[in-house]
């Protein structure tokens, strides 16, 4: 990095915090905080105020880097004239892992939306087939039946794939 930089963290916990604005229409291409850091209005974003107490800051000289941890949301301002950055986005996961931004594409159009009743229901199926232990949901049923819920590999991850794209093409 050259020049310096002013780095504002924020943990994922904090997005309702942060007014999240339109997920599709940012420069980016990343969803962002419709909050102003430098000036925050708090009448109309009143819950930015605790966003900013958990919020952790660096400031950062020419030479220094910075490791962000994944899903962290983060504000960075140019505190120099000339300022030089390179960053470099990776994740742990393997490369036939898609983003989960395309499963809340999809949740958003296939579960937002419907009643109360129908969305706790699949708010119980996601936490034990997604979120939950994976041996609780596959624990009694031999592994040749385990199927789609079997660990995610390069093969299953193609089937996967294809199963739906033919579903969403229908």
């Amino acid at each position: 990095m050259g020049g310096r930089r002013r780095f504002t963290l924020f943990p994922p916990e904090q997005i309702a915090n942060l007014y999240v604005g339109p997920l599709e229409f940012t420069l980016a291409g990343q969803p962002i905080s419709m909050v102003r850091l430098d000036a925050p209005d708090h009448a109309r974003f009143p819950r930015f105020r605790e966003a900013l107490a958990q919020a952790q800051v660096a400031e950062m000289e020419p030479g220094d880097s910075l490791f962000i941890p994944y899903m962290w949301w983060h504000h960075v301002e140019g505190l120099s004239r000339f300022n030089v950055l390179i960053n470099y986005w990776w994740s742990l996961s393997p490369a036939f892992i898609p983003t989960p931004m395309h499963a809340l594409y999809h949740a958003l159009w296939a579960v937002r939306d419907r009643p109360e009743n129908e969305k706790q229901a699949w708010r119980n199926v996601f936490e034990y087939y997604v979120f939950g232990d994976r041996d609780r949901a596959t624990g009694h049923l031999p592994p040749a039946a385990h199927g789609e819920l079997a660990r995610i590999d390069d093969d299953l991850a193609r089937k996967l794939r294809a199963m739906l794209i033919n579903k969403l093409n229908r």
